[in-house]
């Protein structure tokens, strides 16, 4: 069962984001496929994440390191992020 999330965050550079940004490199051998957003003329970008199971959560969440260097290197704002799990019932 795949799990998808939204994730907001501000960056320095959305223009840059957008085209350079590491979540593929990271995470996309594992499975997790992404859609990009970016709101017109500011610095907030987003994803959309489908996670291909369950335990694939887990071990993104505890991937600690792996996480930390793909938002430094990605110039992600770490105090805007925002996670949402999609709602299915």
């Amino acid at each position: 069962m795949k799990k998808t999330f939204m994730v907001t965050h501000q960056v320095k550079d959305a223009k840059w984001w957008l085209e350079n940004n590491s979540l593929e490199k990271t995470w996309g051998h594992l499975g997790v496929k992404f859609k990009l957003f970016r709101k017109k003329d500011t610095n907030l970008v987003g994803y959309v994440a489908e996670i291909p199971a369950g335990n694939w959560v887990s071990f993104i969440l505890k991937s600690t390191s792996l996480a930390t260097n793909s938002m430094k290197a990605d110039g992600v704002m770490t105090d805007t992020i925002e996670w949402l799990e999609m709602f299915e019932n």
